[in-house]
């Protein structure tokens, strides 16, 4: 057969095609159940007061975005995987514009990480080609890892990546 009727067959029955992969869409049923969604400065406050016991990850984003949107696949895949950490969105409105600014996010998109024990400890950029970046000092943090080579490995690849902006003394990983 050939890749011309391989192709109209697809076409017409495309159910039992087995080249097709399928992709999980994250509709708003399939929110992870550990990621939510806020909008203003006090809920943003209460959030982080009320989870002082795990890691907080937040990401800054905007519907608009074309990066925001290619990264959220990613990320919610990372809030399935991590399931002890709580995930949370923070969309730009503009009823919120100041609380991005408040908490100094410099571009879209955006992430923090929150410790039980060290508050803010990581301000990243998370744009498609930082996020691999992103999940592995996620990784690091949920881990609870105080590994010396691996610490140095990370902190050469934050300064080889240009982001000197993110080493801050000696609380990153």
């Amino acid at each position: 057969m050939s890749s011309f009727e391989k192709r109209m067959r697809r076409l017409i029955n495309p159910k039992n095609t087995a080249t097709q992969k399928k992709r999980k869409s994250y509709g708003k049923s399939n929110v992870p159940p550990n990621l939510i969604k806020i909008q203003t400065l006090n809920e943003y406050k209460d959030m982080i007061c009320k989870n002082k016991d795990r890691i907080v990850v937040v990401r800054f984003y905007a519907t608009w975005c074309k990066a925001c949107k290619a990264i959220a696949p990613s990320y919610y895949r990372l809030a399935t995987t991590y399931k002890d950490a709580l995930f949370v969105d923070v969309p730009v409105t503009p009823e919120n514009a100041n609380l991005h600014q408040g908490l100094g996010v410099p571009s879209l998109p955006f992430g923090h990480i929150y410790h039980p024990t060290g508050g803010l400890v990581e301000e990243l950029k998370i744009a498609k080609k930082n996020f691999p970046k992103f999940a592995r000092v996620l990784k690091y943090y949920l881990d609870g890892k105080c590994d010396v080579e691996e610490y140095e490995e990370i902190m050469s690849k934050v300064v080889d990546d240009g982001d000197e902006g993110a080493v801050e003394s000696g609380k990153r990983p």
